[in-house]
């Protein structure tokens, strides 16, 4: 199919939808620099939890906090290449993963945050990864249609 396709009425929805994906993971990392530890757990974590959360939360490296903030990003500039028809948010979709994946190393190998973090937390976790994977499947499959270029 020729770079000219025209992308259909759910193409743009999935990348809305992506896009809106991409904020609000954005705005978790904003939130570690404009709110406490305590602050941060309480949107995050049920009562059961908070305070060792927050210790958690005060504790994380700026490495890891930074291979977050890199995957939000390239997740986020990846919704937008999308919406642009631009074949560079595959690879921002890859980096996104890859670095999201250092950020979950950390977590869950290095620091064990399942002993402070809810199920449900440990949830959404897995929702991010699904979803980048999804992402990553989705440009990919618009891309060899013909629809990024």
């Amino acid at each position: 199919m020729s770079s000219k396709a025209i992308p259909s009425v759910s193409y743009l929805a999935v990348c809305i939808l992506l896009l809106i994906w991409g904020i609000g993971g954005a705005s978790i990392y904003v939130a570690y620099f404009i709110e406490s530890p305590e602050e941060f757990a309480l949107t995050a974590e049920s009562a059961a939890n908070r305070d060792a959360y927050a210790e958690y939360v005060a504790n994380i490296p700026f490495w890891a906090i930074g291979a977050g903030i890199i995957a939000a990003l390239a997740r986020l500039f990846g919704a937008f290449g999308l919406l642009l028809r631009r074949a560079w948010a595959l690879p921002l979709y890859v980096v996104s993963l890859a670095f999201f994946f250092v950020a979950l190393f950390r977590a869950f190998v290095l620091a064990n945050v399942t002993s402070v973090m809810s199920v449900g937390h440990v949830a959404i976790e897995a929702v991010f990864v699904a979803l980048t994977i999804f992402a990553i499947w989705f440009s990919y499959s618009q891309k060899t249609k013909g629809v990024l270029r």
